[in-house]
């Protein structure tokens, strides 16, 4: 630097020698740069010096140098300029005063230079205000954000009038809406600029031109596409403004120009609640404000704020939090002013979390400027008056520091690394003399702000889900860790998922792993998640009820089930707009109310698989037993079998066997159905029917009708009187202990044949010892072993074979294994524990069904069949030394 200064010393003119002098004594950000700058305003001038600078203005305008490489790289190339900026930057400016004349320009390149010459003299007269301190920050940035107006005002001025040329005019308006800081009045000297282009409706066409006519989307896309270019191409003046318009209705798949009602249909049923932050600072700018603006403007207000405290949104801004947290770029050691920790961003969030749940009720604190609106929110008791003043006197350090780190070369940049010369430049541009106390100072401005965040808005520490490790999930319990990370990476790389629904997946971090690890089965949850996200309604589903934790739960529940969920909505994806109603879960599923709901729908697959979702919701939050839970699935199967006959009409009867048969029916429990008539018919009304019951997701068995699949499928009743009176067994003396009549004209009749087979003659010792016989066959030929709890000894069999032999031994036909159990427990107290056995048994065989595993009750599984096994030769050698004492 000495040797530089020497060297102008000793080639300077003496009227310029002044410049030196003022360099050297001065406390300049970089001295250098100022020296350089000089030397080259110099040689371009001629080395003449201009009565302009023979004043304090040559001083003024060497602090500008000493600040911004680009701003002096501008007024050496245009120093034609420097008169205007001497005459201009002393000044306060109104409004009126940022307007750029669109005067007669020599085509659309002049133009495009001419604005950027406007944009980068305007910026120089504010930085020279901000250095010398004539304006206070609110100002500042009020002065850019008009200087950016009028480039857009001017620039769509200046597209419409060729455009019109081309096309003639719209029968509508257009508007350019201002989002972010530029809506606050707010903005950077170096910041992108975010907007949205809106116009009035898309029915009608221009008036024609040169080039014809175009309907208003196709023109107003045009429109809007030159418009962006005009502002953010490169010129040899550079960018006049960097144009962002991914804040638009659906982002960058949407459409670049939207009409309000296209708006109004996405805001009211599509848009995201993180769209609520993006609208919250949005404001018309350009175009036609009276109509367009002011009707997007009420759009906004509808969208943004609720009449109510929205305290729905609370889970929302928690997790917009943890996304911020979680796109902070580390590089290295940089400090970054507005995503790091105590940031920028997290001041402007606190205030509007604040606005978007308590603003519909309290519209004084809406203001779009940062500032305005904590001042506001101090004055309603949002804030302490300790809060308030910290808030906002970090926020102004924080913004002014964010300024002088982009004015050297006017670039969107908000981080430095502390052991840099760009950092002791900007200690300097800050007012310290040193490096260090501006750091100092800094880190204690940061670590406030971020204690508020933290304080207003308690999360903990919370990972985003990418960043989990396979020993994050060995510490949570999972048993298969290495498999939970594995799906983890499958999820967020799904192509199915946009790039903000990874977004909003990842940032759910140990909550969702918290879910899956609650989940029945994690594994099943795993598979059946991506199963579920492969579809648009799986998605938009997830995403809606992504702040509501029960409801999630919910959610990881039925997907942790095998197949029961995942098979229903991919058949019926549509049952997901009821599922979750409170309405319906509260409501016990009878016969008669899925009727009620069938009759709205008209859609038998979706009732019927809604409504068995439902029934196992109800059951899971306890609203049923595990006795009401089958008989609600099997009032459902009831209805399906109704309103076919009732569309068939067939001439056949219709009854049921088995588990349909005792209202007992569990998860994919198959039907045992039995087809008669009067007289003999055709069995094709009854495949017909089978088929049916089958495409509905129903397995149906019909092999317990006489002679079983060698017996005609549609029999008479007197066939079946015969073959029970000459040829049928014991054991289907017990099966017909269920027999159910469900739909047609013979039920009298086929109850009395029934009930003459069941208890005509009575029970005796000899077929007790049948039964017996029958009993031990099962559990050699079918039992599975330790953990078979239908057919081993000691399982659901046991307690079957008690309910059937009991309803033979009373000769009464109860049907129902556990009202069977509880009146035998009634009449002979050491059999009072039978029912609960029987519970405690149909849960875990359903538990087993659900979810493939014993997910809770593995361990209770001997313990409860070696005290069923007992009580089932109790109940023989009672029921025996009943029989033998009737004989």
């Amino acid at each position: 630097m000495k040797y530089l200064i020497e060297k102008c010393r000793s080639e300077f003119e003496p009227e310029w020698q002044k410049g030196i002098d003022f360099i050297e004594k001065e406390e300049l950000p970089n001295r250098r740069r100022a020296l350089l700058f000089l030397e080259k305003l110099r040689v371009k001038l001629g080395c003449h010096f201009p009565d302009f600078l023979k004043d304090e203005f040559l001083f003024d305008l060497l602090r500008l140098f000493s600040y911004s490489q680009f701003l002096g790289d501008f007024l050496v190339r245009n120093s034609q300029l420097l008169p205007r900026l001497k005459e201009i930057y002393r000044r306060r400016f109104q409004p009126p005063d940022f307007n750029f004349e669109l005067a007669g320009f020599n085509g659309e390149r002049e133009f495009m230079n001419e604005l950027r010459r406007f944009k980068h003299l305007q910026m120089a007269r504010v930085l020279l205000r901000d250095i010398l301190s004539l304006a206070p920050f609110q100002e500042l940035v009020r002065d850019v954000t008009l200087i950016h107006g009028s480039a857009v005002r001017a620039a769509l001025e200046f597209v419409t009038r060729e455009m019109e040329r081309k096309y003639g005019k719209p029968g509508c308006g257009f508007t350019v809406v201002s989002m972010g800081k530029a809506a606050g009045f707010e903005l950077n000297y170096s910041s992108d600029i975010d907007l949205i282009y809106v116009y009035y409706s898309r029915y009608g066409e221009t008036s024609g031109g040169s080039y014809g006519k175009l309907q208003h989307h196709d023109y107003f896309s045009l429109l809007a596409e030159r418009l962006t270019r005009l502002l953010s191409e490169r010129t040899e003046e550079g960018v006049c403004m960097v144009v962002d318009t991914r804040l638009r209705p659906n982002g960058t798949m949407g459409p670049l120009v939207n009409d309000i009602e296209a708006l109004e249909q996405y805001y009211t049923a599509v848009a995201r609640p993180w769209e609520r932050f993006a609208l919250l600072k949005s404001r018309p700018c350009a175009g036609d404000l009276r109509k367009t603006g002011i009707e997007f403007m009420g759009l906004r207000k509808a969208f943004v704020f609720r009449k109510y405290v929205d305290l729905t949104l609370i889970e929302e801004v928690l997790r917009l939090k943890e996304l911020i947290k979680a796109k902070v770029v580390k590089k290295g050691d940089k400090v970054d002013l507005k995503l790091g920790e105590g940031g920028i961003r997290e001041i402007e969030f606190i205030v509007q979390a604040f606005q978007l749940i308590y603003g519909g009720k309290f519209p004084a604190i809406r203001p779009m400027n940062t500032l305005s609106a904590l001042k506001k929110l101090f004055n309603w008791g949002f804030l302490t008056e300790r809060e308030y003043e910290d808030l906002r006197k970090s926020y102004l350090f924080l913004r002014r520091a964010e300024h002088m780190l982009q004015v050297t070369h006017f670039r969107q940049t908000q981080t430095f690394h502390p052991e840099s010369e760009e950092a002791e430049e900007l200690a300097r541009k800050m007012g310290f003399k040193e490096r260090g106390e501006f750091l100092t100072e800094l880190k204690g401005v940061m670590s406030k702000v971020n204690r508020y965040f933290n304080a207003f808005f308690p999360t903990g520490d919370r990972k985003p889900l990418s960043v989990i490790s396979v020993e994050d999930l060995k510490r949570r319990g999972f048993v298969e860790p290495e498999e939970v990370k594995r799906f983890i990476d499958v999820l967020l790389s799904m192509k199915e998922l946009s790039p903000e629904e990874v977004n909003r997946l990842d940032v759910m971090g140990e909550r969702f792993i918290d879910l899956l690890f609650e989940a029945p089965s994690s594994k099943n949850a795993m598979k059946n998640l991506v199963s579920f996200f492969e579809k648009e309604e799986g998605r938009v589903f997830f995403f809606s009820i992504q702040s509501q934790i029960n409801a999630l739960k919910l959610l990881f529940f039925l997907l942790s089930t095998k197949e029961f969920f995942i098979k229903r909505f991919r058949e019926t994806p549509e049952l997901l707009d009821y599922v979750f109603l409170p309405d319906f879960i509260e409501t016990p599923i009878t016969e008669s109310a899925v009727e009620s709901f069938y009759s709205v729908l008209s859609n038998l697959k979706l009732v019927k698989n809604l409504f068995e979702v439902l029934a196992l919701l109800r059951y899971r939050l306890g609203r049923t037993t595990i006795e009401e839970f089958f008989k609600e699935l099997t009032s459902i199967c009831d209805f399906v079998i109704a309103a076919l006959y009732r569309e068939y009409s067939p001439e056949f009867s219709l009854a049921s066997l088995g588990k349909h048969g005792s209202r007992e029916m569990n998860v994919g429990s198959d039907l045992d159905l039995l087809f008669f008539s009067s007289t003999p018919l055709s069995p094709k009304p009854a495949v017909r029917f089978i088929k049916e019951l089958e495409e509905l997701g129903y397995e149906v068995d019909t092999r317990l009708r006489p002679f079983g699949e060698k017996g005609e499928l549609v029999f008479t009743l007197n066939y079946l009187k015969k073959y029970l009176k000459e040829n049928a067994r014991v054991w289907e003396r017990l099966a017909f202990t269920r027999f159910r009549f469900l739909q047609g004209t013979l039920k009298e009749e086929a109850d009395e044949i029934v009930n003459d087979f069941l208890f005509n003659p009575p029970l005796d010792l000899s077929t007790l010892d049948e039964i017996e016989k029958m009993r031990d066959r099962l559990e050699k030929e079918l039992g599975k072993g330790r953990k078979d709890i239908k057919y081993a000894a000691g399982g659901v069999v046991d307690l079957e074979f008690i309910g059937y032999t009991y309803q033979l031994l009373i000769k009464r036909r109860v049907g129902n294994t556990l009202d069977t159990l509880k009146l035998l427990s009634g009449e002979e107290n050491r059999f009072s524990e039978l029912p609960s056995l029987y519970r405690k048994l149909r849960e875990i065989e359903t538990e087993k069904r659900l979810f493939g595993d014993f997910v809770t009750s593995g361990d209770r599984i001997d313990d409860l069949k070696g005290e069923v096994r007992r009580s089932y030769r109790e109940f023989m050698e009672w029921v025996k030394s009943r029989l033998s004492r009737s004989t």
